[in-house]
Order: structure tokens, then C-alpha cells, then sequence
């Protein structure tokens, strides 16, 4: 593994990861089966790597907490630890400090990880083959201009996509402007921006869910039923782009050993999408930012649709060979994912006088067919481990329809 660093740390103000629900004090589970990993079985990743399409070529910025990359996992994966003055080492922590490193190298293991663990098997990365550049931006004592100096750094330092799986503690309002400058930044450099939507009842509120271009992820299970609520009504999101396994996916550090186990949120989904693009990237290396975008939505589900949004799955269920196999060059040049009234404007980001596409998404009106791209190959496959309840809150979706 090749890990090195830059800089000097810098100190301040209380951001927080958020987009998780980890196991309590879980009894010991029995994950010999690979039960955690049924989302690799399930988008068919296998499949993929075997075919050559790794991720390798692309770079990834994480932006997190802590990480722990010494751990079984991660070994022989690029990660490149980027000290930003703004916060401390998000590597320095003892090896042993779970709360500090559990979600950031959870994050990594789902991006990069080799299926390993110290308990076995392990969480495996969805593009195991990808450039890692890990920002501890989202660490306690990171000041509140972290967010920005990260992610120009990471495209000082070529990154392809930036994945981001929490937010600051803090109103969204009071970062929104850097944080929309950060952005219009990243995606004029032709860099996709991934992020988690804030789980329900959660004490953050999602620094870019309202930042226009970026692609925003919600969770399912592996019966492609959106997460539930505390009550057990779905999850619904009015801001969401796209769903993507986040419901008992195999992570570490979450029952205090650097053994797999199992959480579940939108920080999960989050870079399971951030790899699929990676993948995508790969695969079609002369394709645009935003024709990736276009095809990450249009090509949801088990089957070729009409474009379609709801508030419960967005534009539907990620669906990585569908994505793999179409030429995204086949759509528009034009990111889709702007809304009017948001920043940054569409004309600010990239100096053109046209407009994203006025194509309106419909309604799926209760019919999910489009959306099961695992259910309809073969069966839900089923998860083992601790009953996880996952909880995500809504982002505003201007002129998009109601609940499902």
C-alpha cells in the first residue's frame, strides 16, 4: 500500500460524520458466508473486475474522518494520505481508536478494499483498482473552511471524483456559499462530486445536498426496499438522485476489531456509487463529468427506461454492468443535475449560455419494475448479521413529485 503524506495540521471547530448507523454492542455474528457482502453479488462486481474494469486510472478524493490504513483491508490499495492545515492527521490516531477511524476506513474498504480482514473475509471495494486521495476534513477539530481546502486540493491534484460521506454540525446556510464555490470549482475542472444525503433525526445538515451538480445518494436493501424510518415507513428524500446498497454492508471497526463487520446509512451507499463511477470512468475514458452523470441515472434498474424520479429512490437503484456497458457518450454533455434556485447556477459553473436539460422525470406512480436491478435477475439475496435500523432525512427537490 502506498501511503504518504503532506503538510502540516492545523486545528479549530467541531465538524462530524454523519450518514451512518452502526451496530450497537452487537453479538458475535457469523459473516463466514460473506452475508455482509451481498452487495457485491448483487451489482455483479465480480463479473466486472474479471472483465478488466477495476477503477485502476481514476482518482478518488475521500473526504472524512479519521482513517486507519494500515489495517489488513486496505493493504497493496494507492491511498495517499493530503494533510489539509485546516485539520490534524486524519492518520495519527491509535490503531485502536474505533470512533475515530471506524467510519472513514469503513468509507475506503467499500471504495478499495481487498476482501480481507483480520477476522477473515472482509469488506471488498467496488473499484479496487482506483487512486485513493483521503482528506480528514471531517474531523472534531477541523476548521470551518476544511471543506473548500480539500476540495480544491483535490483538484489541484487531478482527482476524477470527490466523495464525501458527512457534513458539518452547523447550519448548511453558513458554508453553502464556499461550499457552492468548491463545487462549481471541481465540476468546471470536469470532476463529479458524490454525496451522502443525512440520515433522519441526524444533527447535521448535509452540507451539499442543496449544492446544484452534485450527485446525491440515498440507501436500500438487498431487497431494493428503501431504508426505513425509526416507525418502518419508508424512507423519503426529496432532493435524492439516486439509491444504492447501504442497508448491513460489510464494514470494519464497528465492533472494535479490524474484523468485518456490518453498518448501514447513506455513508455506505455513498462511496459504493463513487466506485461504480470509477468503474464507469474506466471503462469509458473519453466520456465526460456530465455524460457519466446522465448515464449513472438513465441506466437504473434491470432495464432500459424512460428517465424517472421519486422521492423515495430518485432517479432508481444503481445498476454497475448496466452502467459498465453503455456508452455514455451516447447522451447529452450537459450535467442534469441542476435545479433552479440553488447554487451554483448552471450558466456560473460553466460559462455557457445553455440550459441543463428540461427533460421532466415522471413519476413511477407506485410501479418499482425499473427499479430492482437485483430482484429481477435472480432473487434478493439475503443479509446476515444484527438488524441495523437506518434512519435518512430529505433533501428539497424543487418541482419534483410527491411520495411514492
Amino acid at each position: 500500500m502506498s501511503v504518504r503524506r503532506w503538510g502540516a495540521a492545523g486545528a479549530a471547530l467541531a465538524v462530524v460524520v454523519a450518514g451512518a448507523i452502526a451496530p450497537g454492542a452487537a453479538a458475535a455474528q457469523d459473516l463466514s458466508t460473506g452475508g455482509a457482502l451481498w452487495y457485491v453479488d448483487a451489482m455483479k462486481i465480480p463479473a466486472i473486475h474479471d472483465a478488466g474494469v477495476t477503477g485502476e486510472g481514476v482518482t478518488i478524493a475521500v473526504l472524512d474522518a479519521g482513517v486507519n490504513t494500515e489495517i489488513v483491508n486496505l493493504k497493496g490499495a494507492d491511498i495517499e494520505v493530503r494533510q489539509i492545515e485546516q485539520c490534524p492527521d486524519p492518520a495519527s490516531a491509535d490503531s485502536t481508536a474505533f470512533a475515530a477511524t471506524q467510519h472513514g476506513t469503513s468509507v475506503t474498504s467499500l471504495i478499495v478494499g481487498n476482501g480481507t480482514s483480520d477476522s477473515g473475509s472482509g469488506p471488498a471495494g467496488i473499484a479496487p483498482g482506483a487512486r485513493i486521495l483521503y482528506y480528514g476534513s471531517l474531523q472534531e477539530s477541523c476548521d470551518g473552511d476544511a471543506f473548500p481546502a480539500a476540495i480544491a486540493d483535490a483538484v489541484d491534484q487531478g482527482a476524477d471524483i470527490v466523495s464525501m460521506s458527512g457534513g458539518s454540525a452547523r447550519l448548511a446556510d453558513e458554508l453553502s456559499q464556499a461550499a457552492a464555490d468548491g463545487v462549481a470549482d471541481a465540476l468546471r475542472a470536469g470532476v463529479l462530486v458524490v454525496a451522502g444525503l443525512p440520515n433522519a433525526d441526524s444533527i447535521w445538515e448535509g452540507e451539499l445536498g442543496e449544492i446544484n451538480g452534485v450527485v446525491n445518494v440515498a440507501s436500500v436493501d438487498s431487497a431494493a426496499n428503501a431504508a426505513k424510518r425509526q416507525d418502518g415507513s419508508d424512507m423519503t428524500n426529496d432532493d435524492v438522485d439516486v439509491v444504492a446498497p447501504g442497508v448491513d454492508v460489510a464494514g470494519v471497526g464497528w465492533d472494535a476489531t479490524w474484523g468485518m463487520s456490518v453498518w448501514s446509512g447513506n455513508s455506505a451507499a455513498t462511496p459504493i456509487v463513487s466506485g461504480l463511477l470509477a468503474l464507469g470512468k474506466q471503462k469509458w475514458p473519453d466520456a465526460t463529468a456530465s455524460q457519466l452523470i446522465q448515464s449513472l441515472i438513465r441506466n437504473t434498474g434491470s432495464k432500459p427506461h424512460e428517465l424517472e424520479w421519486s422521492n423515495k429512490f430518485g432517479h432508481g437503484i444503481v445498476n454497475a454492468t448496466r452502467l459498465v456497458q453503455e456508452d455514455p457518450s451516447q447522451y447529452p454533455d450537459e450535467n442534469p443535475l441542476f435545479t433552479d434556485g440553488q447554487m451554483p447556477a448552471f450558466d456560473e459553473v460553466y460559462a455557457s449560455t445553455e440550459s441543463p436539460s428540461t427533460e421532466t422525470p415522471e413519476d413511477q406512480n407506485g410501479d418499482t419494475s425499473a427499479f430492482l436491478p437485483w430482484i429481477l435477475v435472480g432473487g434478493a439475496v439475503l443479509v446476515a448479521g444484527v438488524v441495523v435500523v437506518v434512519i435518512i432525512t430529505s433533501r428539497r427537490k424543487s418541482g419534483g413529485n410527491e411520495d411514492v
